[in-house]
């Protein structure tokens, strides 16, 4: 009989449906998923089609005690979420239990000041603290992190984000590149926290240096003024596309010949390896989960200090004056830099770090 494994998150992510489904199609385990929200109003992704079982809370909480029992009987219960009422109250009550259970979380610690973030975890996850429970963190970045504030008497898995990265293959393999031009992209929301107001500085003074390069900005958010205005000086070498759904994404990467991403901090950023599986080197920085666990200098892009608008425009200078064959060889590193890191791939680890969680707590 398969193992029963119900996941409690926060709302449907186009990425976690995909792998949701993926584990679904892959039959290793009966999988069951609570979102407390279909969707977020910061988020405008089109929902994708959801194919294994699922309840979104919000919309039927009359069904809250039933999702209570299905707690209680599952095999493994994997909290991805805890911050509100209702994946606390089922967390404590699976912990209660003393049956398997984990925390699968990007990592904690970006917010100002850092203690009271850290004093918050401490309350809101005490079961955790107190108990065996293993930790999936996403990403190497997440999971040192984690090793640091909940301690070494558990187990720790490395299982990130996952997203079907074939469409943005599919664009590599097509896409037509000039040195006569140099296209960076930037795909996300336009926020202080995702870095985009460095790069409107550092691409300012890259285009006064050098005559071609252009920036492409692909997101919307509350920056959006201020960037048009940092970037006004240059503005017929900018194009801002706005907000794009997610399926779209890969005609950008398409035309694009390295992507920017600045983050001043991301627990993952899911941009990362999509752009590398587009074959576009990519720029990111130290404290992006993504960024730390797939780059390697001038092997497939740059990892540069995060909120250094002077990094950021060093890196900019060395990628758009590569000569052809040197831009070649770091896109194609940059393909086959993820090229382990398909919804598969993510769903066998899935299997294998469940299969592990019930293991270690005999």
């Amino acid at each position: 009989m398969n193992m029963r494994v119900l996941v409690v998150t926060h709302f449907g992510s186009p990425y976690q449906i995909e792998l949701f489904n993926r584990l679904t199609k892959l039959g290793a385990c009966e999988l069951e998923v609570v979102y407390l929200h279909q969707f977020l109003y910061d988020r405008r992704w089109k929902q994708k089609q959801i194919v294994h079982e699922h309840v979104f809370l919000e919309d039927k909480p009359a069904c809250f005690a039933e999702v209570r029992s299905r707690v209680l009987r599952s095999d493994l219960v994997i909290f991805n979420y805890y911050a509100e009422n209702p994946a606390q109250v089922l967390l404590n009550l699976r912990a209660a239990k003393d049956s398997p259970w984990c925390f699968w979380g990007e990592r904690p610690g970006f917010r100002k000041p850092e203690f009271l973030g850290l004093v918050s975890r401490r309350w809101r996850l005490r079961k955790l603290h107190g108990s065996k429970a293993p930790i999936w963190g996403i990403g190497r970045f997440a999971v040192e992190r984690y090793k640091n504030e909940f301690g070494l008497r558990r187990a720790y898995y490395n299982m990130p984000y996952f997203s079907d990265l074939e469409r943005f293959k599919r664009v590599a393999a097509s896409a037509s590149k000039t040195a006569q031009r140099r296209v960076f992209l930037f795909s996300g929301a336009l926020i202080h926290r995702k870095g985009v107001d460095l790069l409107a500085r550092a691409f300012v003074r890259l285009a006064k240096e050098l005559p071609n390069v252009f920036l492409r900005v692909v997101g919307d958010g509350p920056l959006k003024k201020l960037i048009m205005d940092e970037l006004d000086v240059v503005r017929d070498r900018v194009e801002f596309i706005g907000f794009t759904d997610w399926e779209e994404l890969p005609s950008y990467y398409s035309e694009a010949d390295f992507l920017c991403v600045p983050s001043r901090y991301d627990g993952w950023g899911m941009v990362v390896p999509e752009g590398l599986a587009a074959g576009l080197p990519v720029i990111g920085t130290n404290q992006t989960g993504a960024a730390v666990e797939f780059l390697k200098s001038e092997r497939n892009g740059w990892l540069i200090p995060a909120g250094s608008s002077d990094a950021l425009l060093s890196a900019m200078l060395e990628a758009a004056q590569l000569p052809a064959d040197s831009y070649e060889q770091l896109a194609a590193c940059a393909g086959a830099s993820v090229s382990g890191h398909s919804l598969g791939d993510g769903a066998r680890r899935f299997v294998n770090y469940a299969r592990d969680s019930i293991a270690t707590w005999q």
